[in-house]
């Protein structure tokens, strides 16, 4: 097979990248038809954190979400990226209840899972891939990416073996910092490809660094044929490389490619407009930054450590805590900077940063990292830190934690009989609150148009002009003056 094929990441991974998880439902299905005869080979479409964030801050239903987008999208299957550990990211939700969950994403339309290993332990997801093919779903695992001296091309290609375990449909190297290189790929392709035995392999790669569109064709001249790609208001930057341009520059390599380009160009011209209507970031090419490679920090992880020490009066401390991040990491014994070991590092980083020292306070997530509670890792943690948390009050309450198996009937003898399993789930994602009010929100919108918001997007854009102290715009019927106060 010469023809590249594309997993797309618009609504999943660039939507998380690029605009915080803010893209509605409505705003999906009015893409949905073009998705559909594009001729992706799959379509990343949610995760956990989207669950949550549709319920907490759009009020809308994510199984709703996915039954209304599997009603439409038949020609490739929609899938989800998820902890295989943990049905909850920062705090740990494991058992039988992630069998309810595969049951429950099939029969809402979700045909394929995508897991992953923060540590890549892959017989820790062992349980959570069995239930995955009970289910039958499509399953595929995640060898995550870094940069150690730990982390060498055997490590990646015994984790490989240890993939195949599993008996996954396909096997992808998921680079969440960006980080590849054009050299390694050169190395660390081979180096997977020679072990899969015949298993199918996918790349997913970041912007972050500015490498992955020349990572990714690297990798379609050594063989690989399917890429993870958003399309181009949703690429680049933290996102994926753009469908677009990476398709037009396969096919210099002479690949050619099932995807219908007239279709991606209608679904990049649909979410130009919603960008536009809503203030949201178009997705641009970045500049190479060679300490991205030294503190590895996601660049979701970044926008919101930014927005955290505005709201705090301390933005102007950031160097200082990315310098304090990749001394955190060693000491920790390198984890790989993925979700919620990238949060796990940096939230310590900034404390240790504001408080003017060194490990003064540590946070639980991090005295149960270094209990072992997130699986073993590539390096001890260093000897002194761990003597300083062995010495803490409550080392000794979390070294009494064992691991929880929870289940659906758990939760429904928890939660009330009256639930069915859908709404069980999500209330092990989110605050009753949270719940009550997206119902109380009524049923969700379908339907979006970005032509009726031109005036919001025309007064935005005039608001950043600082010298501008007063506006008045008039017409026939309509005035509208704005003043700077």
């Amino acid at each position: 097979m010469n023809d590249i094929r594309i997993v797309d990441t618009t609504l999943r991974d660039g939507n998380a990248s690029l605009w915080g998880e803010k893209m509605s439902t409505a705003m999906m299905l009015q893409a949905a038809p073009l998705m559909e005869r594009a001729g992706f080979s799959a379509i990343d479409a949610t995760a956990v954190s989207h669950f949550e964030y549709a319920v907490r801050y759009l009020r809308e239903d994510p199984w709703e979400r996915m039954r209304l987008l599997s009603s439409v999208i038949t020609t490739a299957p929609l899938g989800m990226m998820m902890l295989g550990t943990s049905l909850n990211l920062f705090r740990q939700v494991m058992g039988p209840i992630m069998r309810t969950w595969m049951e429950r994403m099939k029969a809402n339309g979700i045909r394929r899972v995508q897991l992953m290993e923060s540590s890549n332990n892959m017989a820790d997801i062992a349980e959570t891939a069995r239930y995955a093919r009970e289910a039958g779903i499509e399953l595929g695992v995640a060898l995550c990416f870094t940069e150690s001296e730990e982390h060498t091309d055997e490590y990646y290609a015994e984790r490989a073996r240890d993939a195949l375990k599993l008996a996954p449909d396909m096997i992808y190297l998921k680079d969440p910092g960006g980080l590849l290189t054009p050299e390694r790929t050169r190395t660390i392709v081979p180096a997977l490809l020679k072990e899969l035995d015949g298993c199918a392999f996918e790349l997913h790669g970041h912007c972050t660094t500015g490498m992955g569109p020349l990572c990714y064709l690297e990798a379609a001249k050594l063989g690989v044929r399917t890429f993870h790609t958003a399309v181009s208001p949703l690429a680049n930057g933290p996102s994926q490389p753009a469908t677009e341009t990476f398709l037009a520059n396969a096919r210099r390599l002479g690949l050619g490619t099932p995807v219908d380009e007239a279709a991606i160009g209608a679904i990049a011209e649909h979410f130009n407009a919603v960008a536009r209507a809503e203030g949201l970031p178009h997705g641009a090419p970045v500049e190479f930054d060679a300490f991205q490679f030294e503190h590895q920090v996601p660049g979701g992880v970044i926008s919101n450590l930014k927005r955290q020490l505005g709201q705090l009066g301390v933005q102007n401390r950031l160097p200082e805590i990315l310098e304090e991040t990749v001394r955190v990491r060693k000491d920790l014994g390198y984890p790989i900077m993925v979700t919620p070991f990238s949060q796990f590092v940096v939230t310590q980083a900034t404390v240790n940063v504001i408080q003017n020292e060194r490990y003064r306070t540590i946070s639980d997530e991090v005295i149960r990292f270094a209990l072992g509670h997130f699986g073993a890792q590539v390096r001890p943690v260093d000897a002194s830190l761990l003597d300083r948390i062995h010495s803490l009050p409550r080392t000794r309450d979390l070294l009494a934690w064992n691991p929880p198996r929870t289940s659906i009937e758990d939760l429904r003898r928890e939660l009330g009989a009256g639930l069915s399993d859908d709404e069980l789930l999500l209330h092990a994602l989110v605050s009753a609150e949270d719940f009550k009010a997206m119902r109380a929100a009524g049923p969700m919108k379908t339907e979006y148009s970005a032509a009726g918001r031109p005036l919001a997007a025309f007064i935005r854009e005039l608001a950043k002009h600082e010298k501008a102290s007063y506006i008045s715009i008039h017409r026939d019927g309509f005035s509208l003056e704005l003043k700077c106060h």
